[in-house]
């Protein structure tokens, strides 16, 4: 059987309807972009970061607020918050360092490796969705400070967070205090995640470029915090079983390649938008005006002269 002719005409169909030959394109340049290999090293450094954090964090309770348990209780509800399900097992398996010193120094060493790789990852992944030529990428001395940055707005969406979920807990759990933390959530993210798209490429892109794209990864991600639970509650159900201990990890990695794909995916919703990239053709047989401007695109360098068409869409 000619598979060829089948596909040919789910081909043209979903060229012919604006909502799947969108979503297609956002799918097809997330994988032009090799999306899911950013997503993964975001997810490692990410990973790499996290428990040094964690056990900064346990070692200033200890140290700093005498283990205070309203501080802890505070802490435990944020982790618990950001990494349902897990939260428990990470709280009883997370311990301080007894004294401050060589200790605590590495593990803010560790943490800062981790969250500078993760934002430098960041960084050259949205560079890329856009297609900036590396020319026009911030460079060294000042790609360290871009990278400082974006962890700072991480850090600060991190915060808000955490004391807005806080805050729910003590008013308890009525419906609409709910659905208010929830859309104050959903803002503080969509504000952080629009301030590191925009850090990202050096302020070359104007925040309304990648507006939607930071509010669709923000009501998702918000809705993933609150109901998440459930999607890791059935994975680490799966991974108990054959993994054992190291399912906390592998949960840990799940969860934070989820987020790392919803983030990166939102992105592509703009760039797709912005450079009008759809339709695109599934097979390559019936490529169309957006294929060939993707093309273009991905060749663009200093040297590379843009056709008529490209010029059009390249406004940035």
């Amino acid at each position: 059987m000619d598979i060829n002719k089948p596909l040919g005409a789910i081909d043209r169909w979903q060229q012919k309807r604006k909502l799947s030959s969108f979503t297609f394109a956002v799918f097809k340049k997330y994988s032009e972009d090799n999306g899911g290999y950013q997503a993964a090293l975001l997810t490692y450094y990410g990973f790499l970061s996290l428990f040094p954090l964690l056990l900064v964090l346990v070692t200033i309770i200890q140290l700093w607020f005498n283990n205070d348990p309203l501080v802890r209780h505070d802490i435990s509800t944020s982790i618990k918050h950001f990494f349902p399900v897990l939260g428990d097992q990470l709280e009883h398996n997370i311990h301080g360092i007894r004294r401050a010193g060589v200790g605590l120094v590495i593990g803010l060493l560790f943490t800062m490796y981790g969250a500078r790789g993760a934002a430098d990852a960041f960084r050259y992944t949205v560079d890329n969705m856009w297609q900036i030529p590396k020319s026009k990428r911030v460079g060294f001395p000042r790609n360290i400070l871009h990278s400082l940055a974006i962890m700072g707005a991480a850090a600060a969406g991190f915060g808000a967070t955490a004391a807005i979920s806080g805050f729910t807990a003590d008013l308890g759990h009525a419906t609409w205090v709910k659905i208010a933390v929830n859309v104050a959530g959903a803002g503080i993210l969509v504000i952080v995640i629009g301030y590191a798209f925009r850090i990202a490429t050096a302020g070359r892109l104007r925040l309304r470029y990648m507006l939607l794209g930071a509010t669709i990864a923000a009501i998702i991600i918000q809705l993933l915090l609150s109901f998440g639970g459930i999607i890791v509650a059935h994975e680490l159900k799966n991974l108990n079983s054959l993994y054992g201990t190291f399912a906390v990890v592998l949960g840990m990695l799940f969860w934070i390649y989820l987020m790392a794909q919803v983030v990166l995916l939102s992105a592509e919703i703009d760039t797709v938008r912005h450079f009008k990239l759809w339709p695109r053709s599934l097979t390559g047989k019936y490529k169309s005006e957006a294929d060939d401007v993707a093309d273009q695109l991905f060749c663009l360098t200093d040297k590379y002269q843009p056709n008529d068409t490209l010029r059009k869409r390249l406004r940035l």
